[in-house]
């Protein structure tokens, strides 16, 4: 992965949030844009306390069809375009990273398949800027809420520290800011799939003393692909330990429950 390129889609992406509001909302993101475009401050409610997550963020990617939006996703791209040349290098990163997962389940090489014939990867920009959480009247220091991410797995890279992931003893670990590399972990649908052989990784943003940007790339399969666990996993010993999760109108659902369903105000 160039270092130039990742360093200028920092760059990029602090520029865009220095701009007005007024210009920001332009590109809201919505049902209409299958959620493309820009959330503005604590619009993403919080899956664990009362507020909403303590940042600005922005989504780039792939869609399934046309928009309803009226708008094209090279739209909502636009803003974006070192951080769309980056997106389309995450994408063949990803590639390898999933043959090496693959493979390392020692299953055949067109196992997925079917599952990946129109992907819908996604690029994530979030920025949390000190004093966010107090401005939304957040009553937790963390800046985003634990969770586990809707994809096969994550690739991050960070220009502060913030990010933390929890071990199996329930300590959260910090994740240190190590120059021109990338950190990776395990999605939801790869645990899913694997009937927990591989686990995801319950991540969150924790208090931020200084202003942060993160740039996430989500490797995430077809729309409507049903992810549930595979036949290699499954057997009298180790019967299906998780429902089948709808990646097309179950996660659309849950993003609308999240985001809300329209074009939100601002905040």
């Amino acid at each position: 992965m160039p270092v130039e390129l990742v360093a200028s889609a920092f760059e990029e992406t602090r520029n865009f949030y220095l701009r007005p509001l007024g210009e920001k909302i332009e590109f809201n993101a919505g049902v209409g844009s299958q959620f493309l475009g820009y959330r503005s401050l604590g619009r993403e409610k919080s899956t664990s306390h009362m507020g909403g997550e303590a940042c600005e963020q922005y989504r780039i990617g792939r869609t399934a069809g046309a928009l309803a939006s009226g708008r094209s996703a090279d739209f909502y791209h636009e803003p974006f375009r070192r951080c769309a040349a980056l997106f389309e290098r995450m994408t063949v990163l990803g590639d390898r990273i999933f043959s090496a997962c693959v493979e390392g389940l020692a299953l055949g090489g067109d196992s997925f398949a079917p599952y990946m014939k129109s992907p819908m990867h996604r690029l994530g920009l979030n920025y949390y800027k000190v004093g966010y959480g107090a401005e939304i009247a957040n009553t937790v220091d963390y800046a985003m809420s634990p969770h586990v991410d809707h994809a096969i797995f994550t690739v991050i890279a960070q220009d502060k520290p913030g990010l933390e992931v929890q071990d199996p003893d329930g300590s959260w670990i910090h994740v240190p800011v190590t120059p021109d590399a990338l950190f990776v972990f395990l999605g939801d649908y790869v645990q899913r799939w694997t009937n927990g052989a591989y686990r995801s990784a319950l991540h969150r943003v924790g208090p931020v003393p200084v202003d942060r940007i993160s740039i996430q790339y989500k490797h995430r399969p077809s729309y409507s692909t049903v992810v549930a666990p595979l036949d290699p996993f499954v057997d009298e010993e180790n019967p299906p330990r998780y429902d089948p999760f709808d990646t097309g109108s179950l996660y659309e659902s849950l993003l609308e429950s999240l985001l809300g369903g329209t074009e939100a105000a601002p905040r």
